[in-house]
């Protein structure tokens, strides 16, 4: 006797699917999330930390942040829940581009490595303290900032240098290391997804202020350390 025949294979159920689609990106994607409230409902990062995705048909999504429940429109619609992935990944590029955001997620703060940084720092948090005091540089003074100067009156010459110069290298620390810190929030941060105010985002502007362009090249290699830890995985 012949066996009966074999059932056709069904298609994938659709519940089950969104149900999977949506577990996966709220336990995996909330980036992506963020990047679809912001760009295409409007939403300010501050009231996306806790998006989630509510639901998914083929015509829409509906996702939650603290403003409330939003739904993002497809176009065009999907056939079918399993374009869910590539159509949700497209969605994530785009958003990245038209927002000028990265998927590499600065959430912290580490202090600089090497002897530089805080040789610099130093010397900056010296000149801010002292320079403004211009005429205890001079050697009449008897002053704690004449003998720092003159290392104890051993280089006085270093004390006059440094009263002549005082007014300039003050105007230069506060106008170029202010304008490197809005550079640096406006810019680096803010792509990067440092939220302004934060604890992480005062402390990278910190040693901006002491620095300068030092802090960028610290925060450039904190961003390669996550590229290269993150091994170009997939973001679906």
């Amino acid at each position: 006797m012949a066996p009966p025949p074999t059932a056709a294979r069904g298609a994938p159920d659709a519940a089950a699917m969104k149900s999977r689609i949506i577990t996966h990106m709220n336990a995996d994607h909330q980036l992506s999330l963020r990047l679809y409230l912001q760009h295409y409902c409007h939403v300010p990062s501050s009231g996306t930390a806790q998006a989630s995705l509510e639901d998914i048909t083929t015509e829409h999504i509906i996702l939650n942040s603290s403003f409330g429940r939003h739904v993002v429109p497809f176009e065009p619609p999907m056939k079918s829940l399993m374009e869910g992935r590539e159509k949700l990944v497209a969605m994530h590029q785009h958003c990245l581009k038209e927002l000028d955001l990265s998927d590499i997620v600065i959430d912290s703060y580490h202090p600089p490595s090497g002897v530089f940084p805080y040789v610099l720092g130093a010397l900056v948090v010296l000149i801010c303290t002292t320079f403004p005091f211009r005429d205890n540089l001079r050697p009449e003074s008897r002053s704690l900032i004449y003998d720092i100067w003159s290392v104890g009156g051993l280089v006085p010459g270093l004390a006059w240098l440094s009263y002549q110069l005082a007014p300039a290298v003050q105007a230069f620390i506060y106008i170029a290391h202010g304008v490197e810190m809005l550079v640096l929030a406006r810019g680096r941060l803010r792509r990067h997804w440092v939220e302004t105010f934060s604890r992480t985002w005062w402390l990278w502007l910190g040693e901006c202020s002491l620095v300068g362009y030092s802090a960028f090249q610290h925060f450039d290699r904190t961003v390669k350390a996550k590229e290269d830890a993150k091994g170009g995985k997939a973001q679906h």
